[in-house]
């Protein structure tokens, strides 16, 4: 039951990764279209798009990374102390 709830923890992982990156990306295609009612005058173009997709990429990839890293250190733990039960039970 536990191994379930861990890879169940890596798809949402996943899919939190990818629906934060399309936000990302739409988030800053709309301050850099700027359409008249979602962003205030003069407050859209290339460079607070370019700022957006820069600070919300990075944090998405340490945020994700730092999820799928412990994920991966849960994971290497629990196939070494299998590696140890099976070398002690040979022994």
């Amino acid at each position: 039951m536990r191994d379930f709830f861990i890879r169940a923890l890596d798809v949402i992982v996943g899919v939190l990764v990818v629906i934060s990156t399309i936000g990302v990306a739409l988030s800053g295609i709309i301050v850099l279209i700027a359409p008249a009612g979602l962003v205030p005058q003069g407050q859209g173009g290339f460079f607070p798009a370019l700022a957006i997709w820069i600070s919300g990429g990075l944090t998405v990839m340490i945020t994700g990374g730092s999820l799928f890293l412990g994920l991966g250190i849960y994971d290497n733990t629990h196939r070494a102390a299998k590696a140890l039960e099976t070398l002690a039970a040979k022994a």
